[in-house]
């Protein structure tokens, strides 16, 4: 990560020089198990990851953003007050969306010269864009002395992607990248916002994340169908069911099981993934507590199961990443994460040593490269901290 760091540091100095800058970074992600639960009002367990986006800059003289993207190598200028939507270089937007909505929250903020760099993979399912936008409300606590609650923070930072950029995503990649805490999993539960920092700390047991290298090209119209089909189930439940039901978070097994003959053969494969995830972050939750990391594992697999069958969503990279996965001395656990139809898997083991690390990475890119032709990003994290600042030496 000093690597990174540095070149950060040093393109700061280049394009803006002058003052000493403030440097902050926050964590992509990647989510453990819940997936496609969060628009269903449900429940995430998310981790935050070791690859951050870091924003570095100081305050202006003037009532001026100008920023520099290292991933895009473009510097660009804009007024503190009165700027639109940029439809010529995306990458501005996440950072203009948050100043956006601190401004609207009538908090003050100066002119600022920002570079922005990553380590997280783009378009790889990790959360960089939400990090982003994290690292920015982060850097602006910190330049211009705000006291944002976390919560608050990771909220108007969904508000800005949601509301500025123009992608509806849900709560939870704002939530980890702002409030993960090293050493532990994220619960969240999507319907009151309300969290747990379940213990997932044991030495020796690491997390797998491997990047396909497929991009997501299905994601935006299957994930509308995927939307709908679940709010008709929905309703066919809130008719049925002698209780309030406003999404399939108030579903139970049983109750799905009921009637499930009824429902047309595709809402009826998506609302047993939905109904039976939510019952599987809460079994994960409940394993980890009790440092039942193999029992945790077995979920990953029928989770993974759940998305390839009912939920319709992995393919035929993923499967095999999965099987690749599953093969491997030491795996508890493997699974898509992410809206699925490419991007990454994440999956758990119990390592001895790294050289053992080594040799997982080793097999899983051979083989995988044999089977694909594709070249795949590998590596081990542990679950992270939150946003914060770098101090520098």
């Amino acid at each position: 990560m000093q690597k990174i760091i540095d070149r950060t540091l040093e393109t700061y100095e280049q394009k803006f020089g002058g003052k000493d800058p403030v440097l902050v970074r926050a964590p992509g992600r990647v989510n453990l198990i819940g997936e496609h639960t969060d628009y269903n009002d449900g429940f995430v367990f998310p981790v935050a990851i070791d690859r951050y986006a870091f924003i570095c800059g100081a305050r202006s003289d003037d009532a001026r953003l100008r920023l520099h993207s290292m991933m895009y190598n473009e510097t660009l200028e804009y007024p503190l007050d009165g700027f639109e939507r940029d439809g010529d270089h995306g990458w501005a937007n996440y950072i203009l969306g948050v100043v956006r909505e601190l401004g609207a929250l009538g908090y003050g903020l100066p002119g600022a010269d920002i570079v922005n760099s990553c380590s997280i993979p783009l378009a790889s399912g990790l959360s960089s864009s939400a990090a982003v936008e994290v690292a920015v409300s982060t850097f602006f606590e910190e330049v211009a002395g705000l006291d944002i609650p976390a919560t608050e923070a990771a909220k108007l930072c969904q508000r800005a992607e949601n509301n500025f950029v123009g992608v509806n995503c849900g709560i939870m990649d704002q939530f980890i990248s702002r409030l993960g805490k090293e050493g532990t999993a994220l619960f969240i539960d999507c319907r009151s916002l309300e969290y747990e920092h379940v213990p997932f700390d044991d030495p020796g047991i690491r997390i797998l994340v491997c990047n396909t290298g497929v991009k997501r090209g299905l994601v935006d119209s299957e994930y509308n169908t995927r939307r709908r089909e679940c709010e008709e189930g929905a309703r066919f439940f809130a008719e049925k069911l002698d209780k309030k039901v406003t999404a399939l978070r108030d579903v139970g097994l049983e109750e799905f099981v009921k009637y499930e003959s009824e429902l047309p053969g595709n809402v009826r494969k998506r609302c047993r993934h939905i109904i039976a995830e939510n019952e599987r972050v809460l079994k994960a939750v409940e394993l980890l507590k009790k440092g039942d990391y193999e029992g945790f594992g077995r979920l990953l697999y029928d989770s993974h199961a759940s998305l390839r069958d009912d939920y319709e969503v992995s393919c035929r990279e993923l499967d095999m990443m999965v099987d690749i996965l599953s093969r491997q001395e030491g795996v508890l656990g493997a699974r898509m994460t992410g809206a699925g139809f490419g991007g990454c898997t994440v999956s758990v083991f119990e390592i001895e040593d790294e050289g053992h690390e080594r040799s997982i990475i080793e097999n899983v890119a051979r083989e995988y490269a044999e089977a694909t032709g594709i070249s795949s990003d590998i590596f081990f994290t542990a679950a992270e901290s939150g946003a914060k600042r770098v101090e520098q030496e």
